[in-house]
């Protein structure tokens, strides 16, 4: 009777795995591997919420993957490793993807549908992507405990953050600013700087306008001021210039012109019969006034407006060496601050003009600049106009262009903690390298964290304000905020809009309303080692034991996304860092090494590899590729059929060969040393294999360790069978024992690769 299962010569690799799949399940291997390890050491891996807005893709079964690889490894060692995953269930993604489905174009169409109708949609859109999510999960072949799973929308979730803003209150690092931030008009919200950040840039064509300030005491006599933003000249308060650049006067035209002197030749290129009359000392032209442009803010003359001052951004790269300021940008509205002149904003959520400039009023921003050139043209201001491209933020979400306007946000004071953040990111051991710098220059670069989103599907912000006083009570639990209202919650509370806006209280005179905003979602995803286990109200001894996290991966975008703000709040919130090692993926591109776009089609979908070529085939070519390295990689059917003929099929071959030896010779698994030379080759081979592949991944160098397989596989198809088949063959017990024993480790030092 044959001991071996016959293989067949072509196998379904598919239906193998499925079997695989279908014997887990059936016999609750999971729980039984779970039991086994209870009472072992821990081993600690942090899964970040995954966005639940749409369906699984490739950048998920390369983080899937390497989130698995590590909890077997580690299972496999004898530790014990909670398999959690958690849902990021809020903020404008989801919200945005309701939107779509809705037809709605701005945050005005959710008003008028209803707050708490539409946030029912959001759960709703957020639930129906669960399953699949789960389902893809699976047929990669991981492992997950789906009884223990965190919901960012679940209420003991937001308690735990709520909990967490009250903390950095009380250590000093949240206030309410008044800043220019990034703001997209599309979704009428701001942007923290990781947030623009992950959106990128895109080129857009804006008009540059050369603009003449007359001086007041110089009639005649003009700066010229440069900018791609004309929609800003209507709130023109200051001019700026350079303390070290050479500037001049020019005659040209009858009039006088001033401007830096390495600008000339690019200012004035179609302009021939100028002439350069003289330098003009930079310093005898500080505290000069000129007129204003538009008599919007004339009175701001009496604050100390429309001078020429100093200013260190000032440069002669583009345009004229001398800047215009208005409240818009972030370096015009700290120097106009620090000079005590009020700001303003006259652009709207949706980024038209408001009423404040009348002229322009209800025209959108950009639409406007045609209509401002035009005026100022007719008024003797416009020296010259042209097209120039240039590249600006987008939001990462609509994928339109940002603007950037003076808001109100709560901010966490990122720069208090920067010497500390510093000192703990350089304990932290992050592959490859250059991620580790990357990481270490964006907290060297980080400024405080816009926290305030002007939207409806996320954690409301617990901050209530006394109408009267402005008095600010910050609730750190469900329990304060019963004790502060005197009404009781209830087991089933939603903390959500608008059903937490409808709890107020009278005190001091007034009644405390909470403040509208919701808060940044990255700060939803970067609570989860606390939050998950509704610490501190309960599960303390868990969360103590799973702070910080031996393990953590994800693409490179996260960096300074879902690293950054846990970093952030977990040296903030317990003076250390929530991690201790992290890999950092690289992005998969498709064949042509262009980025995968499901509108483009130029990729094929998930679940047809999974039908054509198997997970375990998909699992190896990520793990072998260049992306576990943080550099980019391309995927093809043609990469997959050519690891499965030189890789899978000598594996699958070697295993075949041997099944059909052992049969014929009745072969018996014996303890037995080997003797023949080349037996001992084989199996200080494997000891080689073994020694590297448990190498890289103590090193979390997932690539050096992967690509130690198909060499092995080779040696020992090439080398060792074809070099041993009259042995086998004749039922050489040796031979069949070492070539078993061969098969046997193989697979075993292989499971967490490709289970």
């Amino acid at each position: 009777m044959a001991q071996f299962k016959e293989v067949e010569i072509n196998p379904n690799y598919i239906l193998l795995e499925k079997n695989i799949l279908d014997l887990w399940k059936t016999n609750n291997i999971f729980d039984l591997v779970k039991d086994q390890a209870k009472n072992s050491p821990k081993y600690v891996y942090y899964d970040g919420p995954i966005t639940a807005n749409g369906d699984p893709h490739y950048g998920h079964a390369l983080t899937w993957t390497m989130k698995d690889l590590f909890p077997r490894y580690y299972t496999m060692k004898g530790f014990l490793v909670e398999r959690n995953i958690g849902w990021d269930c809020q903020g404008i993604l989801v919200e945005y993807e309701v939107e779509k489905k809705l037809g709605f174009k701005h945050k005005s169409d959710v008003e008028k549908m209803g707050v708490d109708k539409f946030n029912q949609e959001c759960r709703n859109s957020v639930l129906s992507y669960r399953g699949k999510m789960v389902e893809y999960e699976t047929r990669l072949g991981r492992w997950i405990d789906h009884t223990k799973e965190y919901s960012t929308m679940d209420a003991n979730y937001i308690e735990s953050v709520w909990w967490a803003i009250k903390k950095l209150h009380e250590k000093g690092l949240l206030y309410e600013g008044h800043k220019v931030v990034a703001y997209s008009t599309r979704s009428g919200m701001t942007l923290s700087t990781h947030e623009v950040a992950d959106g990128g840039y895109s080129e857009v064509v804006d008009p540059a306008v050369t603009i003449m300030f007359e001086l007041v005491d110089e009639p005649n006599t003009y700066l010229l001021g440069w900018t791609t933003t004309p929609w800003t000249l209507p709130g023109n308060l200051m001019l700026a210039i350079g303390k070290k650049i050479e500037y001049v006067k020019v005659e040209y035209g009858g009039k006088f012109y001033i401007l830096a002197r390495d600008r000339i030749s690019e200012v004035f290129k179609e302009k021939s019969d100028y002439k350069i009359l003289s330098i003009v000392i930079s310093g005898a032209l500080i505290g000069m006034e000129y007129k204003p442009l538009f008599g919007y803010y004339k009175n701001k003359r009496d604050q100390g407006a429309f001078k020429i001052i100093y200013a260190d951004h000032v440069n002669v790269e583009e345009g004229t060496g001398v800047v215009h300021l208005a409240p818009y940008g972030q370096e015009d509205f700290d120097i106009l601050m620090k000079l005590g002149i009020s700001v303003f904003d006259y652009i709207s959520e949706t980024g038209e003009f408001t009423s404040d400039i009348p002229e322009y009023e209800g025209q959108f921003y950009k639409k406007a600049n045609k209509n401002i050139i035009s005026d100022l043209e007719n008024a003797g201001n416009l020296f010259d106009v042209a097209s120039y491209p240039h590249q600006m933020p987008i939001d990462y979400r609509t994928k339109e262009p940002l603007i950037y306007k003076p808001i109100t946000s709560w901010y966490v004071g990122v720069g208090a903690i920067k010497e500390k953040l510093l000192s703990e990111a350089k304990s932290v051991h992050i592959v490859p390298d250059a991620g580790k710098a990357r990481f270490v220059n964006w907290i060297e670069n980080a400024r405080d964290w816009s926290l305030s989103r002007r939207r409806f599907w996320g954690t409301p912000l617990p901050i209530w304000v006394n109408d009267k006083t402005k008095d600010i009570k910050i609730v750190g639990s469900f329990k304060e905020l019963e004790e502060l209202s005197g009404k009781k919650l209830g087991a089933n509370f939603d903390p959500h809009k608008p059903s937490v806006d409808e709890i107020t209280w009278e005190e001091k005179g007034g009644t405390y309303r909470r403040v509208s905003e919701v808060i940044d979602v990255w700060f939803d995803s970067g609570s989860m080692p606390y939050a998950r286990y509704h610490y501190p109200f309960e599960n303390t001894d868990l969360f103590n034991l799973a702070y910080p996290a031996d393990y953590i991966s994800e693409s490179d975008d996260q960096i300074r996304l879902w690293f950054y703000t846990m970093f952030v709040l977990g040296v903030a919130l317990f003076d250390k860092s929530p991690f201790k090692n992290v890999i950092v993926t690289g992005m998969l591109g498709d064949e042509d090494g262009k980025k995968m776009s499901k509108s483009k089609g130029n990729y094929p979908p998930i679940e047809e590899v999974f039908e054509k070529y198997g997970s375990d085939m998909l699992r190896y070519f990520l793990l072998t590729s260049p992306l576990t390295k943080m550099e980019p990689a391309r995927f093809s059917y043609k990469i997959l059929l050519e690891t499965q003929k030189e890789f899978f099929t000598t594996l699958w071959n070697s295993y075949r060969y041997f099944v059909t030896y052992a049969n014929l010779n009745d072969f018996k698994v014996s303890n037995e040393a080997p003797k023949s030379v080349l037996d001992i080759w084989i199996y200080a081979r494997f000891s080689q294999l073994v020694s590297g592949v448990t190498k890289g991944i103590d090193e979390y160098d997932v690539m050096s360790a992967s690509k130690l397989f198909a060499p092995f596989v080779m040696d020992l198809s090439t080398w060792y069978i074809r070099r041993s088949r009259d042995r086998i063959s004749s039922g050489d017990k040796f031979a069949l024992n070492t070539l078993y024993n061969m098969l046997v480790g193989f697979s075993k030092i292989i499971a967490p690769f490709m289970p």
